[in-house]
C-alpha cells in the first residue's frame, strides 16, 4: 500500500504548531487570500482557492489558468510572473487585509525561488505571507510564516497541503460539508451514498472494519529472538502462524501491525520497515491473505500480541506489572 507517512499524526502535529496558529490567525483576519504554488502544488492552490471562496466569505484566488501564467511569463520572465500577477490582482486592495499563501514541495530550484520571492514581495507591500512546505527552505525569510510538514514524498506533502486548506476554512468558523449531507440537501437519495447513520461500534462507512482481526508481527508471526539485530526481518515463521493466517482470512480481514512499520524507522538496505514486513509475508506465501500492514492500532474485534495483557480491572493489572514487568 502507498506510504503516506502517518498522515493523521503529521496533520495533528502541524495544526498544533506555533507557526500554524499564526497562519490560522492571519487567515481569519484576511478579506483577500491569494494562493500560489509551483508544479503540482499550483493545482492544489487552485483547488483550495475555489473551495475556500465557496465555503467562506473571503475573496480567495489563484493564477490557475495556463493563459494567465504563459501571458505573464511572456510579458515579464519566469522569475517575475508570480510577482506581476500578485501586483495586478492586489492593486486596488488594502494590503493589510491581504494574505498570500504559497505551497511548495521542492526546497530548491528556480520555481521555488520564484514563489519565495513573491511571498517576500507581498510582505514588502504590507501583506501577510505564509509558506506551507514539505521541508525547511535553505534560507529563512524574516517575517514569513513557515509551516513545515516534514514530509518525504511529494504525494504526502500535496495531500497534507490540500487537507490543511480545509483546516483553515474550519478554523475560521466555516463549515466543510459532508458528502452525505450534500446528497440529502439535493435529494439525490438514489446515489447510494452512505447516510450518516450511526453504528454501535464504528463510525458510518467503516462497518467493514467490524471484520478485522489485528495480529502483531514480531513474536507472533515472525520469530524475534535476536531483537532489533540488523533491522531486517531475519526470523522464521512461528509454528502454526502461516496456517492460522490463511484460516482466519477466510472469515476475517487480517491486519498485521508492528513497530517495524513506524515511519520514523530508518531505512534498512534502502527499504522501509513496511516493505521489509510485506516482503517477508510474500516470501512465506501469506501476503495475499493480509488486508493491511500498519504501525497503528486499528479497529479490530481482537488483538493478538505476545506482549498483551488482558485488562479486567486495574488492581489486577498493577499487580501483574509489579510482579512480571522488569
Amino acid at each position: 500500500m502507498l506510504d503516506i507517512e502517518n498522515f493523521d499524526q503529521k496533520f495533528r502535529e502541524i495544526v498544533q504548531s506555533t507557526e500554524w496558529k499564526k497562519l490560522q490567525e492571519a487567515y481569519n483576519g484576511a478579506k483577500n487570500v491569494f494562493m500560489l504554488g509551483h508544479g503540482g502544488n499550483m493545482a492544489i492552490a487552485d483547488h483550495a482557492a475555489v473551495d475556500s471562496s465557496r465555503l467562506t466569505d473571503k475573496n480567495v484566488i489563484c493564477p490557475g489558468s495556463a493563459v494567465t501564467v504563459t501571458s505573464l511569463i511572456s510579458d515579464t520572465s519566469f522569475n517575475e510572473w508570480m510577482k506581476e500577477w500578485l501586483s495586478q490582482r492586489s492593486r486596488v486592495l488594502d494590503p493589510s487585509e491581504c494574505l498570500v499563501v504559497g505551497f511548495s514541495c521542492s526546497t530548491t530550484g528556480e520555481s521555488s525561488k520564484t514563489l519565495v520571492n513573491t511571498l517576500t514581495y507581498a510582505m514588502d507591500m504590507g501583506m501577510k505571507a505564509a509558506l506551507i512546505c514539505s521541508q525547511p527552505k535553505e534560507d529563512e525569510v524574516p517575517g514569513l510564516i513557515t509551516v513545515v510538514q516534514n514530509a518525504l514524498y511529494y504525494h504526502t506533502s500535496e495531500l497534507l497541503s490540500l487537507g490543511l486548506t480545509y483546516e483553515l476554512v474550519h478554523g475560521a468558523g466555516f463549515k466543510c460539508p459532508s458528502i452525505a449531507q450534500k446528497a440529502r440537501d439535493r435529494k439525490f437519495d438514489t446515489l447510494g451514498i452512505e447516510s450518516e447513520r450511526s453504528s454501535e461500534n464504528v463510525p458510518p462507512g467503516l462497518e467493514s472494519q467490524l471484520k478485522n482481526i489485528a495480529i502483531d508481527f514480531d513474536g507472533v508471526i515472525h520469530t524475534f529472538d535476536k531483537g532489533w539485530h540488523d533491522g531486517t526481518c531475519y526470523g522464521d515463521p512461528i509454528p502454526g502462524s502461516l496456517e492460522a493466517i490463511k484460516k482466519l482470512a477466510q472469515d476475517w480481514n487480517i491486519i498485521i501491525y508492528s513497530s517495524k512499520v513506524l515511519p520514523d524507522r530508518p531505512l534498512v538496505n534502502g527499504k522501509t520497515g513496511k516493505e521489509l514486513v510485506e516482503e517477508w509475508l510474500e516470501k512465506h506465501g501469506v501476503l495475499e491473505h493480509v488486508s493491511e500492514v500498519t504501525h497503528e492500532k486499528v479497529r479490530a474485534q481482537i488483538y493478538i500480541d505476545d506482549k498483551a495483557y488482558r485488562f479486567e480491572k486495574w488492581e489486577d493489572t498493577l499487580k501483574f506489572v509489579e510482579e512480571n514487568v522488569k
